[in-house]
């Protein structure tokens, strides 16, 4: 009798008090376990790594989180990846920056359920003292900083979709707009009085003080993050993402109980600077025929892929692909992956514009192995793809960028059974 195998599922973990705000904020938790370093890699691969110009910008900051950060929730996560590029000297847009803000701004408030952020501590009777402003939630105070600061470096509508970034947008244009100019350098200073500025603009003549100001912007901020409109866009947004990922996630399985034995090939494809301001629809269309001349090789047995299409803030337009080949005709998962690259130059006219992460020196960085023999019995590496689709999936639970609003993102290839059934594949079906 045949042995049956657990299927891999979507990565759900959830503290209680998640589970209490799930209805409104529902997050997933990402909880990492350690594994056993690999060997360090030989000289002899250095060349390829140092012949291309690009970086695996999916795992290289998402394994460097979890070996800081091995337990933490996707919004903390989000933001950690734009802490980790500041100390790894990488330079963020600012308007991701400020996205990033604005999604921990916006936990935060869930969090502490906060609808103000100075309070009045009145003295005891009798004392020479007067009222005095106390500061409630430092953290908020922090990120609202931040939010300012990095609001001042953009020059243009941000190209990014983010729900939390469009919630304390609105809050700030009804409140805080006005006082722009000055509020960043006062924000810190409850007492210090401001002419107070109506709805439309005009002076009322009366003093606020900067505590009441941004009590004020707490608290329109807590009510849009509690409205209808806001929390049905966010678990919209939320479930699209999981479905993806579920589907995606039902593909593997598919995929393991037809073949005992797969070879995970992972291939980043980049645009050379000549073509960054390529659309979707175009490296979509290199990438499906690099597909087709790939299928034609005699000696190449594919046995499926998974593509993430994202838009990097240095690399433009790139896929993130997760190529498996039947390893009963295959063994050299290194020499695979440099095929594809090889492949992908000639189609785009590229100079080594992808990145081989199965090369001995690259696969050394993953803390969650999912490369090379894939066994069916091996729960441990089917467990780690599940990780890096879970990966591929949430970060569009988000930030979204706006050419890609459109476009469906996260893809699988067509299983071979099915293939032999329906004739030549219509992959433009799956974008």
């Amino acid at each position: 009798m045949e042995q049956e195998y657990p299927d891999i599922k979507i990565i759900e973990f959830r503290s209680t008090t998640e589970e209490m705000a799930l209805r409104l904020e529902p997050h997933a938790l990402i909880v990492g376990s350690s594994l056993a370093e690999r060997e360090e890699s030989s000289s002899n691969d250095d060349t390829e790594e140092y012949l291309s110009g690009q970086i695996d910008e999916v795992n290289e900051a998402n394994q460097f989180l979890y070996d800081c950060y091995p337990e933490t929730d996707d919004h903390e996560e989000f933001s950690k990846h734009h802490t980790i590029s500041l100390f790894k000297k990488k330079p963020w847009n600012p308007a991701m920056s400020v996205c990033s803000h604005a999604i921990r701004l916006c936990h935060e408030v869930n969090l502490q359920k906060a609808t103000y952020l100075y309070q009045k501590d009145k003295p005891k009777s009798g004392s020479l003292f007067n009222d005095q402003w106390m500061l409630i939630y430092p953290p908020i105070l922090e990120l609202i900083r931040n939010f300012l600061v990095n609001s001042k470096q953009i020059k243009s509508p941000i190209a990014y979709r983010c729900e939390q970034y469009d919630a304390v947008l609105a809050a700030f244009n009804k409140v805080l707009r006005p006082y722009q100019d000055c509020i960043y350098d006062l924000i810190a200073y409850p007492y210090d009085q401001l002419n107070e500025i109506d709805a439309n603009g005009v002076p009322t003549g009366q003093k606020i003080s900067v505590a009441m100001l941004i009590n004020f912007f707490i608290k329109t901020l807590f009510e849009y993050l509690r409205s209808p409109k806001y929390v049905q866009r966010v678990n919209d947004r939320r479930k699209v993402a999981r479905r993806r990922e579920k589907k995606v996630l039902q593909y593997i399985n598919k995929l393991r109980k037809h073949y005992s034995r797969l070879i995970g090939v992972r291939v980043d494809l980049y645009l050379p600077d000549d073509k960054k301001n390529f659309t979707p629809k175009e490296i979509v269309s290199n990438f499906h025929t690099l597909m087709q001349k790939l299928r034609r090789r005699e000696s190449v047995h594919l046995a499926g892929y998974v593509t993430k299409l994202e838009y990097g803030v240095d690399q433009a337009l790139h896929i993130h692909c997760f190529f498996f080949f039947n390893g009963s005709h295959h063994r050299e998962d290194i020499s695979l992956g440099r095929m594809i690259g090889e492949m992908w130059d000639q189609q785009i006219d590229g100079n080594h514009s992808y990145f081989n992460c199965n090369t001995s020196k690259n696969r050394k960085k993953y803390k969650y192995d999912a490369l090379g023999v894939i066994s069916r019995d091996d729960q441990a590496k089917y467990d780690n793809i599940a990780k890096v689709i879970h990966y591929f999936a949430k970060f569009e639970q988000y930030v979204l960028h706006s050419n890609l609003e459109r476009v469906k993102t996260l893809n699988t290839g067509i299983l071979p059974h099915h293939r032999k059934e329906i004739g030549r594949p219509n992959l433009t079906q799956h974008y």
